[in-house]
This record gives structure tokens, sequence and C-alpha cells, in this order.
């Protein structure tokens, strides 16, 4: 019976070495970085893997819409307040319309060019325009009035009627510091005629404006 020794008991590892084949060198080795030694064979070099790049590449897009403007709705000067416009009531008396009328129509012109925007209002009579012009420069958030109508001369009323009309629409101005003009044409009918047919009418439209302009500020001063 034989013993066995410590000597007899070592057992052979495998190991990972491979074998270079005939007439050239391997590349292959495990657990070391270093480059290989150059063999002086041509080797297949595997391209590099594709890399990201920064720039990204979409396919092109229509330029967005630009936003779109603030819709803005017809404004007629005879009706609306644009923004920051001066705003001026034309007060009318419906008796002798033929002739009122088309002073207001001058005037009404003379105030569009003057990018004035305007509104027209009718009373009955001269009696009650003082009452119309102070409501609507006290509560219509109307800058300035202009009082249109017509007293014959030759009634006997004339004096004193013109006279309160005058006096009354000063009062209304220093009242409301709004200015109230009077437009009310004092004379024949037929000579009235001709001066409305002549553009008489228009040139209140500048003056208000020059009124309500006056000091640097449109309507009453804050207090």
């Amino acid at each position: 019976m034989s013993t066995l020794t410590s000597k007899d008991m070592n057992i052979k590892r495998p190991t990972t070495r491979v074998h270079a084949p005939p007439g050239g060198g391997s590349t292959w080795s495990f657990g070391d970085d270093s480059a290989p030694a150059s063999t002086g064979r041509k080797r297949f070099v595997q391209p590099p893997a594709h890399t990201e790049v920064d720039t990204k590449m979409e396919s092109p897009r229509a330029a967005p819409a630009p936003a779109p403007s603030a819709v803005q709705m017809p404004v007629q000067a005879s009706t609306t307040k644009t923004q920051g416009a001066v705003r001026v009531a034309l007060l009318k008396t419906s008796a002798d319309a033929e002739l009122v009328d088309r002073a207001v129509q001058n005037c009404f012109e003379k105030l569009k060019t003057q990018a004035v925007s305007s509104e027209t209002f009718t009373v009955a009579t001269l009696e009650q325009l003082p009452y119309a012009a102070n409501k609507l420069t006290e509560f219509g958030g109307f800058d300035g009035v202009i009082c249109f109508g017509f007293i014959n001369s030759q009634e006997p009323q004339f004096p004193a009627l013109s006279a309160a009309l005058t006096q009354s629409f000063i009062d209304i101005s220093v009242k409301n510091v709004r200015p109230v003009v009077r437009a009310v044409f004092a004379g024949e009918p037929k000579v009235a005629s001709v001066r409305m047919k002549g553009g008489w009418g228009a040139e209140f439209a500048e003056g208000i404006v020059s009124l309500i302009q006056l000091g640097g500020f449109v309507g009453s001063p804050s207090k």
C-alpha cells in the first residue's frame, strides 16, 4: 500500500492563457490595459461607435404666426370716445331744425378733422338748453358742450331770452369746470340760412377744443 504525500496532492489549476496562433502574437490579455506591442501585421480597425452630436437636426418648422393684434372695433367720431380723446356733446333744439341741423353738421365735420369724439343730443326748445348742458357736463362724462339754436331777432322776447341763455351757459361752465359754448344764431331766418350754408357753426369746434385743453388738463382738475 502506497502513501500519498503533499507533493503528490498538488492539483494543477486551469489557466486563462490563450496560446498564440502559429506565426503571430495574440493581442488578447486579461487584466492589463497597456497597449499591445506592434507585431508588424495589419490589423482590422473597427470603426468607432457612433457618438451623439450636440447639434439637434430638426425638420423645418413653419415660423410661429405673430400674435394677433388687439381687435379694434370701428370707432365713430360722433358716438364713441377713444382712449385719451376729447369728448364733446353737441346739444341742439328740435325747433327751427332746418337751420339748426345745418349748423350742427358744420361743427361735426370740423370736429372730425381734429380727432375729437362727439355725440349729438336734442331738446325741444331754447329754454331747455341750460338744463341739458348742465346734466351733460356734470354727469355725462363730456369735456364740453356746444349748444345750438336759433333766435329770431324780430321777436319781442329776443333780448331777455338771449341774455338769460348767455348767463346760464357761463354759470354752468364755471360750476362744472367744463366749457359750455353758445352757438345760438340770433337774426332773421333768411340771413341765418345763408350763414349756415356758408359753414356757420364750424368755428365753435376750434374754440371749444382750445378751452378744454386750457391749463394742460381735460375735464375738471383732481381735488
